[in-house]
């Protein structure tokens, strides 16, 4: 059985924003609408980790014991279960490098993954990086599946603006301040890259670089992307967001936002 998320919307939405390599806004429709983040927090924590590893506060090579068990809001353990879990995560115990949790938050989209990097940097690191980068309507209170927190109506919110400003900032060095160092970058471009659960990457032409991060839960879907080289004058960012449809039809929305919006690199 899944752990509780987020009430299912009630009214149909989509929203989009992109950005050019130097971040000015090209278009951009309903972009500052909050939405129900779903996984797309794991852009705003993989940020957050890669800021406390350049200041020192997080070692990427360690290693720490994988598991499903974390602390709620109100002191107790919660673990994991039924949806939530990915399969390919390493037994209870097993050590597992900080590097390898990234990849996995990112890559497959892991809540063990992602919870653990939370209670690892804390989330007053991930709130003092959406400070930073200056998000508007992102807010991230509480671990995945932490019940608890979600009965206090502690949230996860962010909107197509905020996703498209963190995604530019994981992959270049403009944004942040200071910028990623180049070690930092590369993990997480390639994490990006190694997306397993594209929606905007599948609708990109062959041999287009790109990096994305989707997120979904019921009644909401979303996913932004890097597309183009991180390091070119060509490089675009494009984030939507979708609620209240069925799966089918939000990546028929995204779909069609990418060939409206990118028509030069659309399949």
């Amino acid at each position: 059985m899944s752990l509780p998320t987020a009430a299912v919307p009630e009214e149909i939405a989509v929203s989009h924003c992109l950005l050019d390599a130097h971040g000015a806004v090209l278009d951009a429709h309903l972009a500052e609408r909050p939405f129900y983040a779903a996984s797309t927090i794991k852009l705003h924590v993989l940020l957050a980790a890669l800021r406390e590893t350049g200041e020192g506060r997080l070692d990427l090579s360690a290693s720490v014991p994988a598991t499903r068990t974390f602390t709620g809001v109100d002191g107790a353990p919660f673990t994991l279960g039924g949806d939530h879990l990915d399969a390919t995560h390493p037994a209870e115990g097993a050590p597992l490098a900080v590097r390898e949790l990234l990849r996995r938050m990112i890559d497959r989209s892991s809540n063990e993954a992602t919870d653990h990097v939370v209670e690892l940097v804390g989330l007053d690191a991930v709130a003092a990086t959406i400070t930073g980068l200056g998000l508007r309507a992102t807010r991230v209170q509480r671990l995945i599946g932490d019940a608890a927190a979600l009965g206090t109506g502690a949230t996860n919110e962010t909107s197509a603006a905020d996703l498209a400003v963190t995604m530019r900032a994981a992959v270049t060095t403009g944004g942040l301040t200071p910028p990623l160092p180049a070690s930092s970058l590369e993990l997480a471009r390639s994490a990006l890259a190694a997306q397993q659960i594209p929606v905007i990457g599948g609708a990109l032409r062959e041999g287009v670089p790109w990096g994305s991060k989707s997120g979904w839960v019921e009644g909401y879907r979303h996913d932004v992307a890097f597309v183009g080289d991180p390091d070119g004058a060509e490089l675009r960012v494009l984030a939507v967001m979708t609620a209240g449809l069925t799966p089918e039809d939000a990546d028929a929305r995204i779909v069609e936002r990418v060939r409206e919006l990118l028509p030069d690199v659309a399949s």
